[in-house]
């Protein structure tokens, strides 16, 4: 898949599944966000790279409440949010569970559950995410390649989460070990 078109800010709305949107969050940090898929009620976008911080997913190691529970879904739907303009904030729609940002998944990112537990059929690969190229990420924009935190409790254990290698395989760790963050999140349609 090639990037179709690279747009500043959130332009008029209309959105197709490869456009890159570049913009800067509040806090000066330039980051750029992929459009991945096409809902109902908006389109569905994943920055392209982790934010330039690591972040745990848990202070302690537990996965108890899997990702609406933990430290950095918290973290995510605040002082994260906060760093986005305005200008984007105002457009997000938010996802079943009332969040505004969330992880991409494991079913999301790699079309098949490796490590993490079962997300059913109504969840699938995205189209960029075919291209191991979408699957790596990088620390900040100009970083180095980068492992990424995932929502996906892992099967039978207690402690861990899935997530991304720098070269774009599955894996799990420990939820208090600090990895990368790639928000996802939805723009409304216009």
């Amino acid at each position: 898949m090639k990037l179709f078109r690279t747009i500043e800010a959130v332009a008029d709305g209309n959105y197709i599944v490869g456009d890159v949107v570049d913009f800067t969050l509040n806090d000066g940090e330039e980051v750029q966000a992929l459009a991945v898929k096409q809902e109902d009620d908006g389109m569905l976008f994943v920055l392209l790279d982790c934010l330039a911080d690591e972040e745990c997913m848990n202070e302690k190691s537990s996965n108890r409440g899997g990702f609406i529970a933990a430290d950095l879904c918290a973290k995510l739907n605040g002082a994260i949010l906060d760093r986005f303009p305005a200008e984007i904030r105002e457009k997000m729609v938010a996802f079943s569970n009332g969040l505004l940002l969330r992880l991409p998944t494991e079913k999301e990112i790699f079309g098949k559950n490796v490590y993490g537990k079962d997300e059913g059929d109504a969840v699938y690969q995205w189209e960029p995410m075919k291209e191991r190229r979408y699957r790596i990420a990088f620390q900040g924009k100009n970083g180095a390649w980068e492992w990424y935190w995932l929502a996906n409790q892992v099967d039978g254990s207690a402690a861990r989460f899935a997530f991304v290698l720098n070269y774009g395989n599955a894996n799990f760790s420990i939820a208090s070990y600090a990895y990368g963050v790639r928000p996802a999140f939805k723009i409304s349609n216009p």
